[in-house]
């Protein structure tokens, strides 16, 4: 039985982690098997957005505990392939955090563009606990979003944050009622899916790129991109619904 479950329902592809007894901890089978499914979001043209989330209560709880130590991990993974997978999508990724992100998890939550959490949720890179230090990407980039200060904090105490701290600092966009999540998850796929797919494509590379250039390397990036969305039949068709005031129909062309 596998570890993932890969849905496309309309233009988004779901990714639930669904080995929810052991808090949808990362397997190497699981490591693979979220990788494989990244590319796939990647190739398939009739998906525009990418989610990752968890069964049950649970997003992801870190790593598989039987690899709590680096030798541990070496063996049994190798090295770990989902997490720059994730990264890589060019495609808007949302990361629905329906439960307690720790580790690992916090770290796959970290290479989505959005991330919703439901109240309940709990965040932490323990891993200085464990004489180690996040190995996912985490200490890149959890500074890049919620700023250096604040990361050496998380990363060197391996405090444990509730929804509210997280939404205060900026880790995640939203934080939601248990009986109000789904439903407004589905409010901001909407929402995100009335977009055009080549504008959020170009936005979310304008933004990733120039995290490593210069302020005017960036702006010329974006001058650039903008450019080239002018050219494309979404933008034609944008603005004569605008001026026919009715709603769009963008095709990704």
């Amino acid at each position: 039985m596998s570890d993932l479950v890969y849905e496309i329902q309309g233009k988004v592809a779901w990714l639930r982690l669904s080995c929810p007894a052991q808090g949808n901890r990362l397997t190497p089978r699981l490591d693979q098997e979220i990788a494989a499914a990244c590319q796939a979001i990647e190739e398939d043209e009739a998906v525009e957005i990418g989610v990752l989330t968890g069964a049950a209560h649970s997003f992801c709880e870190g790593l598989t505990q039987a690899a709590n130590t680096a030798q541990k991990i070496r063996e049994q993974f190798g090295s770990i392939q989902c997490v720059e997978a994730l990264a890589a999508i060019t495609k808007p990724t949302l990361a629905v955090l329906n439960g307690n992100a720790f580790g690992l998890g916090l770290e796959l939550a970290l290479a989505c563009d959005l991330r919703l959490a439901v109240a309940t949720a709990r965040f932490s890179l323990p891993q200085i606990s464990e004489q180690m230090i996040p190995f996912g990407g985490g200490t890149q980039r959890l500074p890049r979003v919620v700023g250096q200060a604040k990361a050496l904090e998380i990363i060197l105490t391996g405090k444990q944050l509730d929804a509210a701290e997280a939404y205060r600092i900026g880790l995640v966009s939203e934080v939601i009622a248990t009986n109000d999540f789904l439903t407004r998850v589905d409010e901001v796929l909407s929402g995100l899916l009335g977009k055009g797919p080549i504008a959020l494509r170009l936005g979310k590379e304008a933004v990733h790129k120039a995290m490593d250039l210069t302020l005017d390397q960036g702006v010329r990036l974006e001058e650039d991109l903008y450019a080239l969305l002018q050219t494309t039949q979404d933008r034609a068709e944008g603005v004569e619904s605008f001026l026919t005031r009715r709603k769009p129909r963008f095709t990704g062309r």
